[in-house]
C-alpha cells in the first residue's frame, strides 16, 4: 500500500463537516498536510482538538480568482471536495446551486493547470432516486429533490470535465453515514440522544429502508482513492455497504449495543418525500477497484457512535 509522502499537500473543501472531520483526522494521521478551505461564518468546532495541526484559508468557493490563487499556492496533491449546502430539508435552491454547481465549476477551473494526483468530488445517493434494486452507478439519474438534482448536475459536470480536459477526477455516492461528529438532529444522533436522556422516540408508520454505513468506513474509500491516485479517472463509485435495515431495526440494534430501552411512539414522525422501502448500493464496483469493504456491521457501527456520543453528551 502507498504511504503518504511527509508533509504531503492535500486541499479539503468541507473539511469542518461531519465527514470532512473525521477524513481530516485520519489523513492527518497518515502524515498529510491538510489545507481546508474555510467560510469565516461556519464554526470548526469539530476540529478544535486539531486544529492547530491544519493549514486554513478564508476563501470562498464562489470567489474563482481567490481560489486560482490559492491552487498555485498550495499546488495540492489531492484535491477532497466535501463542500456542500443544505439537504432535502433545506429549501433554498440558489445557494444548493451556487455551491454544488457555481462553487464545484469555481474548483475544477481554478484546479485545472495543477498536476494533482485525484480529484476526489462527493455527490450523493439520492442522485438515483427511486429504485427497486441496489443502484449501480450506470442506472438513470431520477432526482426527486432540489438537494439530489444539485448533486447529479454537480457529478455530470465533473464527469464532463474530466473527460474535456483528461484530469483524474472521480466521483464517490455515500449512502446513509453516520457515526461522530454527526449533526444531532439527523436519525441516529436523536435516538441516541432520546436513549441517553430517558426520553420516547418517535418514529414513522412505516418500514423505510437505508444502507447504513459508519464514517470510518467511507473515509477508508477515500483513502483507497488518494492512494490509487490518477488510476481511476473518471469514475463512479458508491460508498455503502449492500445491506439495507428499517428505522426499526436501527432502534432495536441501539436498544442491545446501549443495554437502554425507551418508549416508542410509532407513527408520530411524519412520513417524508424521500422515505422508501428500498435503499441500498450495489458496491461491487468500488470493491473490485479500490480493494475496498466495508469494516463495520451495523451493530459494530452503531455501538461506537452510542459510546462516542454517550462521552461527548454524559447525562
Amino acid at each position: 500500500m502507498k504511504k503518504a509522502v511527509p508533509n504531503e499537500p492535500i486541499l479539503v473543501t468541507g473539511g469542518a463537516g461531519f465527514v470532512g472531520a473525521n477524513l481530516v483526522r485520519r489523513l492527518l494521521n497518515l502524515g498529510y498536510e491538510i489545507h481546508l478551505l474555510w467560510k469565516q461564518s461556519s464554526d470548526p468546532w469539530r476540529l478544535e482538538n486539531v486544529r492547530k495541526k491544519i493549514i486554513f484559508h478564508a476563501v470562498d468557493i464562489q470567489n474563482k480568482k481567490a481560489l486560482t490563487s490559492l491552487m498555485k499556492k498550495v499546488n495540492p496533491t489531492a484535491i477532497i471536495h466535501l463542500a456542500t449546502y443544505g439537504a432535502y430539508r433545506n429549501p433554498d435552491v440558489e445557494k444548493m446551486v451556487d455551491v454544488s454547481i457555481i462553487g464545484t465549476l469555481n474548483l475544477l477551473l481554478a484546479s485545472r493547470d495543477i498536476p494533482y494526483k485525484i480529484f476526489v468530488n462527493t455527490g450523493s445517493s439520492s442522485e438515483y432516486g427511486f429504485k427497486e434494486k441496489p443502484m449501480k452507478e450506470t442506472d438513470l439519474l431520477e432526482p426527486i429533490s432540489f438537494y439530489a438534482s444539485s448533486k447529479a448536475g454537480q457529478t455530470l459536470l465533473c464527469q464532463a470535465f474530466s473527460l474535456e480536459y483528461q484530469k483524474p477526477i472521480v466521483t464517490v455516492r455515500p449512502f446513509s453515514v453516520y457515526g461522530p461528529y454527526e449533526q444531532e438532529d439527523r436519525f441516529i444522533p436523536t435516538i441516541i440522544r432520546s436513549l441517553i436522556s430517558k426520553k420516547a422516540i418517535k418514529l414513522t408508520e412505516g418500514s423505510q429502508r437505508r444502507d447504513f454505513i459508519y464514517v470510518d468506513d467511507l473515509v477508508g474509500a477515500y483513502i483507497k482513492l488518494i492512494e490509487k491516485g490518477d488510476m481511476l479517472g473518471g469514475k463512479i463509485l458508491n460508498v455503502g455497504t449492500g445491506r439495507e435495515y428499517t428505522n426499526d431495526e436501527v432502534v432495536k440494534t441501539l436498544f442491545k449495543v446501549s443495554g437502554k430501552k425507551v418508549l416508542i411512539e410509532k407513527g408520530t414522525f411524519p412520513k417524508r418525500m424521500w422515505d422508501t422501502p428500498h435503499w441500498v448500493a450495489d458496491t461491487s464496483k468500488t470493491k473490485q477497484l479500490l480493494n475496498w469493504q466495508p469494516k463495520y456491521t451495523l451493530e459494530k457501527g452503531l455501538e461506537a457512535t452510542y459510546n462516542w456520543f454517550r462521552k461527548s453528551n454524559p447525562q
